[in-house]
């Protein structure tokens, strides 16, 4: 007599629990698969105009200063000087987009030499003035949208601007005068993306400055100014995509 089971018994005992170590082989697969599937996060794409930025641009600007005379100091109540010439400066700002709306605000300096002037009428040595810009900056809000790796956008905001004008007395030493002017600007843009942090810009913008008072000569008891501006720009920016979403589990 054996202690031991007989064979018949042994192989229904296999048999039975064959199902059952499938189902925990099955259910420890499931349970490790969930656990990868939790610790694996999954970044969210950081969108490409997202970020702060830092560039330079250059071009070349054209306007008119209006002067209002009604002393005639400058031998007629009022004419106008053409002013052009180039500038060049930096920017920094920053964007946020929102799928393909993008919005965004901006800061930009630059140099000028931007020049006019209007000769001695020779019936009054006092007529003689010129005008030159030395400075321009604004401070702006822009709003665009992107196509993939094109942003289209506008902007607007405040201008100022550093401008001298010399007056001639009909002697070897004209009259300097400086006039800080604070206005308005408009614009708009096109920005291509050449890789990920850079970009490439092309952009017009509009600079008003309303009549002011100033003294630009004591023959007479004052004339009043107004200046616009129409600037076109080509610069560069680099993104430092400062902005970036959190990732998501």
């Amino acid at each position: 007599m054996t202690s031991s089971l007989p064979r018949r018994a042994r192989r229904l005992l296999a048999a039975a629990a064959m199902p059952l170590l499938a189902t925990i082989s099955l259910t420890a697969t499931s349970a490790n698969a969930a656990d990868m599937s939790v610790k694996a996060p999954v970044a969210a794409p950081v969108p490409l105009w997202n970020g702060f930025y830092l560039g330079v641009h250059g071009g070349y600007g054209v306007g008119s200063t209006r002067l209002v005379d009604s002393g005639f100091a400058f031998a007629q109540d009022r004419f106008t000087m053409d002013t052009r010439g180039a500038i060049a400066g930096a920017q920094v700002g920053g964007n946020w987009q929102f799928g393909n709306l993008v919005v965004g605000a901006e800061l930009d300096l630059s140099w000028a030499s931007m020049k006019g002037s209007r000769p001695a009428d020779p019936a009054n040595i006092f007529s003689g003035i010129t005008v030159a810009y030395h400075a321009l900056a604004t401070g702006t809000g822009r709003v665009g949208y992107a196509f993939d790796s094109l942003l289209t956008y506008v902007k607007g905001g405040v201008a100022w601007a550093n401008v001298d004008f010399q007056t001639f007395t009909g002697t070897p030493f004209p009259s300097d005068f400086n006039h800080q002017r604070t206005g308005l600007t408009a614009g708009a843009g096109l920005e291509y993306a050449l890789m990920n942090n850079l970009s490439a810009r092309l952009e017009y913008d509009y600079l008003y400055f309303g009549p002011a008072a100033i003294l630009l000569n004591t023959k007479a008891g004052g004339q009043n100014l107004d200046h616009q501006l129409h600037l076109v720009k080509l610069g560069v920016n680099y993104r430092f995509n400062g902005d970036a979403p959190p990732a998501r589990y």
